[in-house]
C-alpha cells in the first residue's frame, strides 16, 4: 500500500544471512566460520559466543589457556571495533588525519589475528573445547608511529607553513 507496511509474515530460523538454515545441516566445527559473519566488525567475539554455548551444551571442560587465549582475541576484537568507531567517526566529522591514524593502529592487531588463524577477518579460530592451535613462538610486534606527539607533529609541519593557505 504505497510506502505504508500492511502486513509482514516473519520466518524464524532464516534469520542472520540464513545462518541457522545454513547450520542445520553442519556439524558443530563447520558452523564455526559462518559466526564471523553475522558481525564482521566482531568477528572472533561471535565465535567464541558459539563454542561456549556448544560447549555448555556439551559438557566440555575447556583448558585455562585456551580460555584466556580467547579472553585476550575477545580484547583485541574491542579495540578493533573502537579504532574502527573513533576512525569512522573522524571521518564523518571531516578528520581524515585521524582516520588514518586509527585504521594504522588497527593494521598492527589484525597482523596479531592473521598470525594466529591465518586470516585478517574471518579468523574461524574458536574450536568447542579450545582453539584452532596455539599462539606462535612469536608474534607480530607493535611498531610505534613515527609521528609521537603535538611537538614532533608542529615541528614537521613548520616546512608546510608557507604553502598552507591562511583561513
Amino acid at each position: 500500500d504505497g510506502e505504508v507496511v500492511r502486513r509482514a509474515d516473519p520466518h524464524i530460523g532464516l534469520l542472520h544471512r540464513a545462518t541457522e538454515k545454513l547450520a542445520e545441516n553442519k556439524t558443530y566445527l563447520q558452523s564455526v566460520p559462518y559466526m564471523d559473519r553475522l558481525d564482521y566488525v566482531s568477528m572472533m567475539v561471535n565465535e567464541h559466543a558459539y563454542v561456549m554455548a556448544i560447549e555448555k551444551l556439551l559438557q566440555i571442560e575447556v583448558p585455562i589457556r585456551a580460555q584466556y587465549i580467547r579472553v585476550m582475541f575477545d580484547e583485541i576484537t574491542r579495540i578493533l571495533n573502537h579504532l574502527l568507531w573513533i576512525g569512522a567517526h573522524a571521518l564523518d566529522v571531516g578528520a581524515m588525519t585521524m582516520f588514518l591514524y586509527a585504521f594504522r593502529e588497527r593494521e598492527d592487531l589484525m597482523d596479531c589475528y592473521e598470525a594466529v588463524s591465518g586470516a585478517r577477518l574471518h579468523a574461524a579460530y574458536y574450536r568447542p573445547g579450545g582453539v584452532y592451535r596455539d599462539l606462535p613462538d612469536t608474534m607480530p610486534q607493535y611498531q610505534s608511529s613515527k609521528i609521537h606527539n603535538e611537538k614532533q607533529t608542529r615541528i614537521r609541519n613548520q616546512a608546510r607553513e608557507g604553502s598552507l593557505l591562511d583561513f
